[in-house]
């Protein structure tokens, strides 16, 4: 039914148009211009994506072991350091003054025929006093004069002994403190049947120990008087020295 009525409405006026009749006048608008701004869109730029990196080898750090403990030091006390053998004192220093008991003995038997120890024919022993009197002039070398004198008898028979001898004395130190010495040189002895006095060869052997450096005690042997013809006599003599 609708559409009946609608076809009608547009067939009059269809009609009317053609007619030359105007239904309405058209009123005509001026219209400003519009501009609507367009936002330029950018155009996409393409980015690389960033690579990613590649590992890192880290080596692992090296284990250190702490080192041990030094031992402790060991403390070796070093030996005395050897003193250096103290040189024979030269100068007045090398004085000394000695003395000491002496036994005597003289023989008229023959040579070495003296025997301090035991009485024997043909022969005087005597207890005495010897004195020295030395200096040490050189490190192995010195000189001495001594005397010795005939204060008791021990045989009867002769007179009372008297000597004094000059010597050269060559020494030479076995220890610090022990000394060995000889003595050779000229003698001049009277008395136990050497009259008048007379003159020989003497000679001997003894030993010095000190006990300090001022004092020593010392033992020896001489032959007090070796010559032809005149009583052989000896004197074995323990005493001490005192050094300058």
């Amino acid at each position: 039914m609708k559409l009946t009525q609608s076809l009608a409405v547009i067939t009059a006026l269809s009609t009317l148009s053609f007619a030359g009749g105007d239904i309405n006048p058209v009123t005509v608008f001026e219209q400003e211009p519009v501009f609507v701004p367009v936002e330029t869109v950018p155009e996409p730029v393409y980015v690389a994506p960033t690579p990613e990196p590649e590992p890192v080898y880290v080596a692992p750090a090296p284990v250190v072991e702490a080192p041990a403990p030094a031992p402790a030091p060991v403390v070796v006390t070093p030996p005395p350091a050897a003193q250096p053998k103290a040189e024979k004192p030269s100068g007045p220093l090398g004085l000394y003054l000695a003395g000491g008991i002496a036994g005597m003995a003289a023989s008229k038997a023959h040579k070495n025929a003296s025997n301090i120890l035991k009485t024997e024919a043909n022969q005087d022993r005597q207890i005495g006093f010897t004195g020295r009197l030395g200096y040490d002039f050189m490190n192995y070398l010195g000189a001495e004069l001594r005397g010795t004198y005939g204060f008791a008898k021990v045989d009867s028979g002769y007179t009372k002994y008297q000597q004094i001898g000059a010597y050269l004395k060559p020494n030479y130190d076995i220890t610090d403190a022990l000394n060995l010495y000889g003595l050779i040189g000229a003698s001049k002895a009277n008395g136990a049947g050497i009259a008048p006095s007379a003159t020989g060869l003497s000679y001997g052997l003894g030993l010095d120990y000190s006990l300090s450096d001022s004092f020593s005690i010392f033992t020896d042997y001489l032959n007090l008087m070796d010559k032809k013809n005149i009583p052989e006599s000896s004197a074995l003599t323990v005493g001490a020295a005192y050094n300058f």
